[in-house]
């Protein structure tokens, strides 16, 4: 029975419910793990499985010879490229397939498939009549167009993995997207009919949306940057541009969270608080993030590359202003000089500017702050970016399936 309502008793399946698969070191194995694709993967399949729309979920990566045999074939003296050509290598792709072939039940009628991520053929694992979606927060082709995102990446291995993933979409009945920048990309450059393209957004990974803090001191200068890869995320432009606004505000300072080892010993880290990686699944340390998040009255994510930035959604509903990268999918989420504020990649300049003005001005971060929260709850829950997910699914199911079309030509 069809069910559009948002709360669905435990145990009630949706009729256009799914079955869940991801795959590959990059997005992570295990579907229910908090740190399988960017944690997104728990949030996500566990709102779905509130709402009634997962059948199960499975996941896979490479293991034992033929993992070392392909890492051999890829090899690259420079770590992020030999990385890079493993992953995006269609044998490995195709072995990812194939492993997950053994992972769909046969025993129960699995209608529709859903895959987050582009990183094996799920068109190739359907059973007769059924329907093939994706979820994504990004894609190989924006990547390639990105100056960080594949630097060195060679045009042969870049045409076979955009080949690779253009094929994957264009066997999709649905391609759900994080957001319109996103969306636009798949119509224009993996050929993929609009029609059958879905914005749903996503949300932010917190167990619980923080209440609002009438108390929030937003008079105390104190930045949040949160980043795995620090480089990518414009850590080398923020630290700089930093000690430029303490030479006007001494009293400054700047929490930087989620980056693993020592701080760059060639960067000034005056008023830097470095507080390494941290795990939220751990309760001590997720106590850390979560303080920092209440304390911080200005959020900063100055990536050169940034499909959509999940810790910025987290940081808004937490009520603090963000001040992004304004370009590519991020930029959808701040609306500059009302929620937040946008700067240029790599304009350490620009980004000094716009940290002297939130933090020289609390009344205006204050207002930046609430009205970023106010937009999170619009647009960045998990509750409702599935409610959107289920409705789409509902009008999907009203029309045949590619896979049944494709056998009739």
């Amino acid at each position: 029975m069809q069910q559009d309502q948002l709360d669905v008793p435990n145990g009630t399946v949706r009729r256009s419910a799914f079955y869940g698969l991801i795959g590959s070191g990059l997005v992570g194995r295990d579907p229910f793990d908090r740190r399988s694709f960017s944690g997104i993967s728990y949030y996500f399949f566990k709102e779905c499985q509130r709402q009634g729309l997962l059948l199960g979920a499975a996941g896979c990566e490479l293991e034992g010879w033929r993992k070392w045999l392909l890492l051999a074939l890829s090899y690259h003296r420079q770590k992020a490229l030999w990385r890079m050509r493993y992953y995006l290598d269609t044998r490995y792709r195709n072995q990812l397939t194939r492993i997950l072939a053994g992972k769909i039940p046969r025993d129960q009628p699995v209608g529709t498939l859903l895959q987050i991520g582009a990183m094996f053929d799920g068109g190739a694992l359907l059973q007769p009549g059924a329907y093939n979606t994706s979820y994504h927060d990004g894609n190989i082709a924006m990547r390639l167009r990105s100056p960080y995102g594949a630097r060195g990446f060679d045009e042969r291995r870049a045409a076979q993995a955009l080949a690779y993933e253009r094929q994957v979409a264009q066997k999709m009945d649905r391609v759900f997207v994080m957001g319109d920048y996103l969306a636009k990309s798949f119509q224009e450059d993996l050929g993929v009919a609009p029609h059958r393209i879905i914005n749903i957004s996503h949300g932010a990974n917190l167990d619980t949306i923080p209440a609002p803090d009438p108390q929030k001191n937003y008079a105390a200068q104190e930045v949040l940057f949160v980043a795995v890869e620090f480089d990518r995320k414009g850590g080398r432009v923020l630290l700089p541009a930093f000690q430029r606004v303490r030479q006007q505000l001494p009293g400054a300072i700047l929490h930087v969270i989620g980056v693993r080892g020592d701080p760059p010993a060639d960067l000034p880290l005056e008023n830097v608080r470095w507080h390494g990686f941290k795990r939220k699944e751990i309760p001590e340390e997720a106590a850390v993030i979560q303080d920092l998040y209440r304390r911080c009255s200005v959020f900063v994510l100055p990536s050169f590359y940034e499909p959509f930035g999940i810790s910025v959604s987290e940081a808004m509903l937490y009520a603090i202003p963000p001040i992004i990268t304004g370009d590519w999918g991020v930029a959808e989420k701040v609306i500059p000089g009302v929620s937040g504020l946008h700067v240029k990649a790599g304009d350490e300049d620009g980004l000094a500017a716009a940290l002297y003005e939130l933090l020289s001005d609390p009344a205006k971060a204050e207002a930046y702050g609430k009205a970023a929260r106010q937009r999170g709850l619009d647009h960045f829950t998990w509750p409702a970016v599935v409610k959107s997910l289920g409705h789409a699914l509902d009008v999907m199911h009203q029309e045949p399936p590619l896979s049944s079309l494709r056998s009739v030509q």
